[in-house]
């Protein structure tokens, strides 16, 4: 029986009670339902609570943006956007850091000392001697700049923050919780959606996925065991959706385009043709992973997260498909929704929704169970805190086989995106680094951002909750961030 568009009663067995249906499912799970009793780290002294930036942040918002900056102050910190010295060239948009300042610093040196008279001077300027703070939070990951005499002067995204603290940090004085940075090395490589579908692609939560060109042959086996089949096209490491295309299987620019694939990675992965649809709308939700610690795996779920929706209604025409592509219906993303030709339909009210493109996934949790009064919030979470669990076991044994870190060290916030079928089956669509965490525009094609004040409450909370956990500034009276907004992913005891 049909109780919303998409959303479809499931009937149990005969002589299986609804209560004991959910407790089958809960048991079936690799994850218990925990909340955290404690912070994961010691709080620092109020007096040493010191955050770091990067150098050209007041200039471009080059990492998280001023969210960051308006959060950790109205937490105690002293906020920092000097680990370094840089310069931001208006003309070029690109940044230049005096990265050789760090380093020094790390190592109780002068840049001289360190580098001699000739290199403690760079682009005329001479590199300064940095005190190294008794605490420090590095708010530092993959970021794109310039360091001079390096990579052909050329910028680029690099990891020089990350790669120092884990080159020098075991001289770094005091508890290796005394100084924290906000990355693990090499995940943005490990997530590659090429490397990331090697790694699930026998997964149940993970879609058939195929990667071109080497796949290709089998590829094209399946179009023709499988020609009712649709499937996406996504580029190997673009983000915001770029270059995604959903073509049916008897698609022959899809074959011709697959057949001629020689060089370059992408994956073709088979497209979620039966989505929950809320309102007659697809979506995917946004939920934060953060992983504090690798070994001993140490990591945790965020509940709630964001629901990102499509904003026209979803149809699987072909006239919204292949070389007709129509990523308002298909895509979900804000960057191929918010766009001129599609103004309409991304400010009109829609059911549920309202205007724009999101809501929290609380509401949703309340929207389908007042839908039906059988629906299982737990087991969908069930499902989400395994997915979270095998995706951290990933990152943390393919980070942990290439580097030797210490513990209590870095840390890292992940974004998943995931969806829902009509079954209530969660899918993984991929994990990001670098989850966007800052202020919204407060515009969106010139009118006013309807969804302004849901996603600066949503990135608040996330960012609150963040350092919660941490705790490294639990002896500051808070009053925004919870241990109860986090799951502890802790895989069950074999029986």
């Amino acid at each position: 029986m049909e109780t919303s568009r998409g959303l479809r009663k499931r009937r149990l067995s005969p002589g299986i009670s609804v209560a004991n249906a959910k407790r089958q499912r809960r048991q079936s799970g690799l994850v218990d339902f925990l909340r955290p009793s404690q912070a994961v780290g010691e709080a620092w002294p109020v007096s040493d609570l010191r955050a770091f930036d990067a150098p050209t942040e007041p200039f471009c918002e080059i990492n998280y943006g001023p969210l960051l900056r308006d959060v950790l102050r109205a937490r105690g910190w002293r906020y920092s956007t000097e680990p370094c010295h840089g310069v931001y060239d208006k003309e070029s948009e690109k940044s230049t850091f005096y990265i050789k300042e760090f380093e020094a610093c790390l190592r109780g040196k002068t840049p001289a000392q360190l580098f001699g008279k000739a290199g403690a001077s760079e682009d005329g300027y001479r590199l300064q001697t940095l005190k190294l703070p008794r605490h420090a939070l590095w708010m530092l990951g993959r970021l794109p700049y310039r360091v001079p005499g390096t990579a052909r002067d050329q910028c680029r995204d690099r990891e020089d923050f990350v790669q120092l603290v884990m080159e020098h940090g075991e001289n770094l004085p005091g508890k290796a919780g005394n100084y924290r940075i906000a990355k693990f090395p090499g995940t943005e490589r490990i997530l590659f959606k090429t490397n990331f579908s090697k790694a699930f692609k026998d997964k149940a939560w993970y879609p058939r996925t195929f990667i071109l060109p080497e796949e290709k042959v089998d590829f094209l086996r399946t179009l023709r065991l499988r020609p009712r089949s649709f499937w996406i096209g996504k580029p190997r490491n673009e983000y915001g959706g770029a270059g995604i295309c959903v073509f049916k299987a008897t698609d022959q620019a899809l074959r011709r385009s697959v057949r001629e694939a020689k060089c370059g990675r992408s994956i073709v992965q088979q497209y979620l043709a039966d989505p929950l649809l809320i309102g007659g709308y697809k979506f995917h939700m946004r939920i934060h992973l953060v992983i504090t610690n690798l070994s001993p795996l140490e990591a945790f779920v965020q509940e709630n997260g964001q629901c990102l929706f499509a904003t026209k209604p979803y149809r699987l025409s072909e006239k919204t498909l292949g070389m007709s592509f129509d990523p308002p219906v298909h895509v979900t993303n804000m960057g191929l929704n918010a766009i001129a030709e599609n103004k309409e339909n991304f400010l009109k009210e829609k059911p549920v929704i309202g205007k724009g493109q999101q809501i929290r996934v609380r509401e949703l949790m309340a929207h389908l169970a007042g839908l039906d009064p059988n629906f299982d919030k737990a087991a969908i979470w069930q499902q989400i805190l395994d997915i979270g669990l095998e995706t951290a076991e990933y990152i943390a044994h393919a980070t942990g086989r290439r580097f030797k870190l210490l513990p209590d060290r870095h840390f890292e916030i992940f974004g998943m995106d995931l969806m829902l079928d009509k079954k209530m089956k969660v899918w993984m669509c991929e994990v990001n680094t670098d989850p966007g965490l800052g202020y919204p525009d407060k515009e969106v094609l010139g009118s006013p951002n309807p969804d302004y004040k849901k996603e600066l409450t949503a990135c608040a909370e996330t960012l609150h909750d963040l350092f919660t956990l941490l705790g490294l500034d639990a002896g500051a009276e808070q009053g925004q961030g919870s241990l109860r907004h986090w799951f502890k992913l802790q895989r069950k005891a074999l029986k």
